[in-house]
């Protein structure tokens, strides 16, 4: 009698060999999917940050010392080891001393808006 040798065949270790790499794609997927929106987050939370201290600028008159602030004025910001561009629009209000100024901040020169914010400047 002859004795037959238990063990998986060809076809069912390429079958579970597909599987298993099917399951690792997904999860490969998952965690550059993660990546990309960690960095996103970063760069909008920088991008917030880079338009409050420029907005906390305009506050402050007297480092500016010009009134009103100039409308489409744009700049250079270096913060968290990164260069970082901002633009600012500049809307006059019915009140002849305070403005609505919004700065846009962005990752290169001429790239999309990562964040943008508003606040209204009074002449001191």
């Amino acid at each position: 009698m002859t004795r037959r040798v238990g063990g998986f065949t060809l076809v069912e270790v390429m079958f579970a060999l597909a599987i298993f790499a099917l399951g690792a794609l997904a999860a490969l997927m998952v965690a550059t999917q993660q990546l990309d929106s960690t960095r996103y987050l970063q760069e909008r939370y920088m991008g917030q940050l880079v338009a409050s201290n420029r907005l906390a600028e305009l506050h402050d008159t007297g480092r500016d010392g010009a009134w009103p602030p100039r409308d489409g004025a744009k700049g250079e910001m270096e913060f968290a080891g990164s260069t970082w561009y901002w633009e600012q629009q500049v809307l006059e209000t019915v009140t002849a001393d305070l403005r609505e100024v919004t700065v846009r901040v962005r990752v290169t020169e001429s790239g999309g808006v990562v964040a943008e914010l508003s606040s209204f400047v009074g002449r001191r």
